[in-house]
């Protein structure tokens, strides 16, 4: 039961659980999703999950255990969802209120959360596990600029998961690129709803550009490494987190005008939930493709994971984000202690995991100048359990230092520099204000 409180001048006040409150579960979202990740990143290595990467088929070594972490590939795409919808939420702020936009920080703030766990990461196994690879000044530039992703061959032992890294960054250019794209048009519009809606003339563009990548890479023989890992695969997520960043502002401008989908997903939360888990059951059973696998095999499996990927993402962050009543079953499973502090060193868990795995599967004398093996040559030489167990308290363990000695000082530090710029920014516009308000 919530309790309605109404602004004087204003719309209604939010009735239900602060934004502050429903985001909190995103924190935990982002926990759930990064677990979910290493869990089958380590089914892929330990053998529970079949290959055809090695040349002829090799099976999963548990039909159980191979259909349910087959599925969990699936919550990758939620990380870009989000990028979508904090990315876009401010842009969206500005033109449906007609408010300049605040911009002290934006880069600030996504350097710092983004490159410097990356680049630390990456000097790591640089030197512990790919010195034998070096061969010119580009091998190890290629991956600093972020250009790791449009050159295979030069693929790093422990980088396998970092193809997000260029994505995530590389979006966070094209987001502002659209914004600015769209904002004269947007804000002619006359009324908030008219406004919100004309910020979406992207949103249709995205998922055109990722359903035409779809078929081009698929009809030219590129495989899922290029659908996924080039940034264009994943525009439709990102569209996705657009909309629902558009839904959330305007809800807050214009109340009576919000989207009815996202009024219902606020009063219905635990549905939408629902509807997540059946897209991750459905995806796990692998329609179109082979049930235990590590990957699709086909264009009409691919073309179902899309669209369960883009259901999945959009119901999961519709549940956590809609104002509605609070839900007891998001706050027990998304808001608990150990969730949420999952969620807040979610990123280095993201990025350690594959680091992890080599550092406890390769042999002593391959580090350094040895010759360390890729994972997928030496996968299935442990039990799944045991490499479960090593990698998770690992990763946990190198991703709490990162947390707390590089990422949190340095955003910690961030935030000071962007006060103390904006506080200059406003010492210096104070004389002008003065002299303008001086009568003539």
């Amino acid at each position: 039961m919530s309790v309605t409180a109404t602004r004087k001048g204003g719309p209604p006040a939010a009735a239900e659980k602060p934004a502050k409150q429903r985001y909190l579960a995103v924190d935990g979202l982002r926990g759930v999703c990064a677990l979910a990740l290493l869990f089958t990143h380590v089914a892929m290595i330990a053998g529970v999950l079949g290959t055809k990467e090695l040349g002829g088929t090799i099976a999963s070594t548990s039909a159980v255990g191979g259909f349910f972490t087959g599925g969990l590939q699936i919550f990758a795409g939620v990380f870009f969802v989000l990028t979508g919808m904090f990315v876009y939420q401010g842009f969206a702020k500005s033109v449906i209120n007609g408010t300049p936009r605040k911009r002290e920080g934006t880069v600030i703030r996504r350097v710092l959360r983004l490159l410097p766990a990356y680049y630390v990461m990456y000097f790591v196994v640089l030197i512990a596990l790919n010195l034998q690879q070096i061969d010119s000044v580009w091998d190890v530039f290629r991956p600093l600029a972020l250009l790791h992703i449009y050159d295979w061959d030069g693929w790093s032992n422990g980088m396998e998961i970092t193809w997000t890294v260029p994505d995530m960054a590389q979006f966070y250019l094209l987001l502002p690129l659209l914004a600015w794209a769209t904002f004269k048009f947007a804000s002619r519009g006359e009324t908030a709803r008219a406004r919100a809606y004309r910020m979406m003339l992207p949103v249709p563009l995205l998922f055109a550009a990722g359903i035409a990548w779809l078929l081009y890479s698929q009809m030219n023989g590129l495989g899922t490494r290029a659908l996924f890992w080039y940034p264009m695969g994943l525009m439709p997520e990102v569209a996705i987190g657009m909309v629902i960043a558009i839904w959330l502002e305007l809800q807050k401008a214009s109340p009576n005008e919000a989207p009815k989908l996202l009024t219902f997903a606020g009063r219905h939360r635990v549905l939408f939930l629902g509807i997540a888990l059946t897209c991750l059951l459905i995806n796990c059973a692998r329609p179109g493709s082979e049930i235990g696998m590590d990957d699709y095999y086909s264009l009409t499996a691919l073309g179902i994971f899309y669209g369960l990927l883009a259901i999945l993402s959009a119901s999961l962050l519709l549940s956590m984000v809609a104002p509605g009543p609070e839900s007891r079953v998001i706050r027990a499973v998304f808001t608990n202690r150990v969730i949420l502090f999952v969620g807040k060193i979610s990123y280095g868990v993201y990025l350690w995991q594959f680091a992890v795995m080599h550092f406890y599967l390769q042999k002593p004398n391959a580090y350094f100048n040895g010759e360390p093996m890729p994972l997928m040559l030496i996968r299935a030489g442990t039990g799944f359990w045991e490499l479960q167990l090593v990698t998770l308290v690992g990763t946990i363990i190198l991703s709490t230092i990162s947390y707390y000695v590089l990422e949190r000082p340095l955003m910690n530090w961030g935030e000071r520099v962007i006060k103390r710029r904006a506080a200059r920014k406003a010492a210096a516009a104070l004389p002008r204000q003065r002299e303008e308000s001086v009568p003539v």
